[in-house]
């Protein structure tokens, strides 16, 4: 267990913090107005010069936007104890398959939003090293139970509850990890764990139906014993329910890790396995969105990746969902894997390094600097972070103006920045 979470929880932590719609936000600003772009850095496009490419910098697309609006409405409720109308909402969202345009689950970030004020807190106290079981934040979670237990027989409100102990035990987990030694928190880690399981229990039965309590179990893993033989048969439930969500076998690649419940062998027979089955949704794709993070995450991922395959399946995704987020999910994500498997045989690098050309030069019309921040902290289920504030934002917009800079020189090049007339 200690070995198995050393590797995962700084990027699962990151996610879930990110996910607080209280973080602050980027304000909505044209392009050419983001001055942490403007640097001395030369190897980094201008926001200015990004404008001049035809990649104009957004700093504001319709996908941050859903998420954002669900990820608030789930806190406001919560925060007035409308706990009713929030289940509700929940409930529909869940049983409508209900999706923003990138595929998100509405369900889970309206759940998210319920618990990102405590799960905030409960970031911010072990990030102080001040976390402990006498501490205040503890009572949120007590809080917690108590509603769960005035709504017995409610599955969103156990799901947020449920999400709300596995929160407080990465938190725990992630302050013993950041002062060396993790072990001294990992019976508080597994109690979460357990606490959790107990409330999801009685609802086992309705994960076969309903995606949210499947993608629960699923986030359960990572505290129950016997995950490694657990992990291929709740996956493909949940990917069975809702095969039109990439963020559910993106996790699923990742759980696949040998320093998580898997090997390389595993991981690639599942991403087969998935096209397979959601080939009526994405066509080969689903092998695409199974290596994603897994590759981000592990370069050793590189060694069983077939690449022509992958390339194939990039394509699939892109001509059934087509659009900027996308484009700039998979640029973002192919800068990094060839940054990181520099020692990848050619014959597999060529085929890489000419899609991701091939999306920047000929695809990609706008650049969303947030979506290359994600590309970073990988995808936590449920509830990914989608709001990284203003820091965030200009991380991912300088990853983006650094990766068009080393692809189009020559277009940089030949439209040098002009001096702006004077007001």
């Amino acid at each position: 267990m200690f070995k198995t979470l050393t590797a995962i929880t700084d990027k699962t932590r990151a996610a879930l913090r990110l996910a607080s719609p209280s973080a602050p936000r980027a304000s909505a600003h044209q392009s050419r107005n983001v001055p942490a772009l403007q640097g001395d850095d030369p190897g980094v496009l201008s926001a200015e010069l990004l404008d001049r490419i035809g990649r104009p910098l957004r700093t504001d697309t319709p996908e941050l936007e859903e998420c954002r609006t669900l990820l608030d409405r789930g806190r406001d409720l919560a925060r007035q104890e409308n706990w009713d109308r929030l289940s509700a909402l929940i409930g529909a969202a869940d049983a409508a398959r209900a999706c923003t345009a990138a595929g998100t689950p509405e369900a889970e970030l309206l759940a998210a939003g319920a618990r990102s004020d405590l799960s905030r807190a409960l970031e911010e106290a072990s990030s102080a090293g001040v976390l402990s079981r006498n501490n205040r934040m503890l009572d949120g979670l007590r809080a917690m139970d108590e509603i769960a237990d005035e709504m017995p027989g409610d599955p969103g409100c156990a799901a947020v509850v449920a999400l709300s102990h596995m929160d407080a035990g990465w938190a725990w987990y992630k302050q013993g990890w950041r002062r060396g030694k993790p072990e001294q928190h990992l019976a508080p880690f597994r109690e979460a764990f357990v606490r959790a399981e107990e409330i999801l229990a009685p609802f086992d039965s309705d994960s076969a139906t309903s995606p949210l309590l499947a993608s629960t179990r699923c986030a359960l893993l990572a505290g129950q014993p016997g995950a490694d033989a657990q992990v291929v048969t709740r996956y493909e439930t949940l990917v069975t329910l809702a095969p039109q969500v990439p963020g559910h076998m993106r996790a699923f690649g990742l759980h696949l890790l040998p320093c998580w419940f898997g090997s390389y062998a595993a991981l690639d027979l599942a991403a087969r396995r998935m096209a397979a089955a959601t080939g009526e949704t994405w066509g080969s794709g689903a092998y695409a969105w199974v290596y994603f993070d897994a590759l981000l995450q592990d370069a050793g991922a590189l060694l069983a990746l077939d690449t022509g395959y992958f390339v194939e399946a990039v394509e699939d995704i892109l001509r059934r969902h087509p659009g900027q987020h996308m484009v700039n999910l998979f640029a973002a994500g192919l800068c990094q894997v060839l940054a990181a498997g520099r020692d990848m045989p050619r014959s597999q690098r060529r085929p890489l390094e000419k899609l991701r050309n091939r999306l920047i030069r000929s695809e990609m019309t706008e650049t969303h600097g947030w979506v290359w921040t994600l590309t970073d902290i990988g995808y936590a289920t449920p509830g990914s972070g989608h709001d990284t504030g203003p820091s965030g934002a200009e991380c991912g917009a300088r990853q983006a103006g650094a990766a068009l800079s080393s692809v189009m020189s020559r277009e940089a090049r030949r439209r040098p920045v002009q001096p702006s007339p004077a007001p």
